[in-house]
C-alpha cells in the first residue's frame, strides 16, 4: 500500500514540475529533488520543511507546489514549505 502511494505522490510531483519532468524516469526526480538535505521543523500548528539550496532549487521554486498547505484529517495544522 506504502509502495502504491509513495509511486502517486512521485507521479503528482513529477508533474507539477516545469520542463520535461513529467515524462523523467523516476529516479530523476529522485535524485535530483527528494535526496536534497533540509531540516524538518516540527511545531503544535504544523510542520516546516526547509529545504538547502542546491542546483535544481530554481526548478523547485517555479513547480506549481503551494507553500502552505492546511491538512484537514491532522486537525488543520499547516504543511509548509522554505527554501534556504
Amino acid at each position: 500500500m506504502l509502495c502504491v502511494l509513495a509511486q502517486a505522490l512521485t507521479a503528482a510531483f513529477r508533474l507539477r514540475l516545469p520542463g520535461n519532468y513529467a515524462h523523467a524516469a523516476p529516479d530523476t526526480p529522485q535524485r535530483r529533488f527528494l535526496d536534497t538535505p533540509g531540516e524538518i521543523i516540527t511545531t503544535s500548528d504544523g510542520i516546516t520543511v526547509k529545504i538547502s539550496r542546491r542546483a535544481y532549487s530554481p526548478v523547485l521554486r517555479h513547480a506549481s507546489l503551494p507553500a502552505d498547505t492546511t491538512v484537514p484529517w491532522w486537525g488543520g495544522r499547516q504543511f509548509r514549505f522554505e527554501f534556504t
